[in-house]
């Protein structure tokens, strides 16, 4: 049995975000999307990306039997960034996550703080690789739908110099339940953090020093 998840465009037009076929193993992803778009007329003309748990594959990467394989089109727009140059918004992350059965909304909200592991923070720089940041953050945001039944994601990231006290990031998330809502926001912002290649430099009254690359 593989099991293949469907996003956005795709989930709408085969009516289900899942659908569980008996596929032999070793299908590549190309062949199954084959299949799928003589089931799913209306998938043709869209491109498609793969995914198998929560790593981008080539589509001509084989399945194997208890797989999931994730089916995403390009990301809105193909230049949708959640990086910002500028202050991030909360008002703007609430906004981005109204929704009419959303019972339970969860924000996280990282500032720069004055004082890290005693030294005081004079200011922090934010670098990253923004094609990469920003595909990495997208799997994430469809893993949190993957894992729990939510109605929205908002994921919002600092680049550059920020002063003490300003927003570094902020992951908004509303559900039906509040359980689903406080889990899914956990999960992203600790996967982020864990997978998302963001990294900070921190200037304090000590000297500057890269996070994570001291000896």
């Amino acid at each position: 049995m593989i099991r293949v998840q469907l996003f956005a465009a795709f989930a709408e037009f085969a009516g289900s975000r899942e659908l569980k076929r008996e596929y032999h193993a070793g299908i590549t992803c190309q062949a199954l999307w084959e299949q799928l778009l003589q089931d799913f007329p209306r998938f043709a003309g869209i491109p498609v990306l793969f995914a198998i748990g929560s790593e981008y594959v080539s589509s001509d990467s084989e399945l194997r039997d208890g797989d999931s394989v994730l089916l995403f089109p390009p990301l809105s727009g193909g230049n949708v960034s959640y990086l910002h140059d500028d202050p991030l918004s909360i008002d703007r992350a609430l906004e981005a996550i109204r929704h009419l059965n959303g019972g339970g909304e969860a924000l996280f909200i990282g500032r720069v703080r004055q004082y890290s592991e005693g030294k005081k923070i004079r200011h922090l720089h934010y670098e990253c690789e923004a094609g990469m940041a920003d595909s990495q953050i997208s799997t994430i945001i469809d893993e949190m739908h993957t894992k729990w039944t939510l109605c929205c994601v908002h994921v919002e990231h600092r680049t550059g110099k920020l002063e003490v006290g300003e927003i570094a990031v902020i992951i908004a998330v509303s559900a039906e339940h509040r359980k689903e809502a406080l889990e899914a926001c956990r999960y992203g912002i600790d996967e982020l953090k864990r997978r998302v290649p963001i990294w900070k430099k921190e200037v304090s009254d000590e000297g500057e020093e890269w996070v994570g690359c001291g000896p």
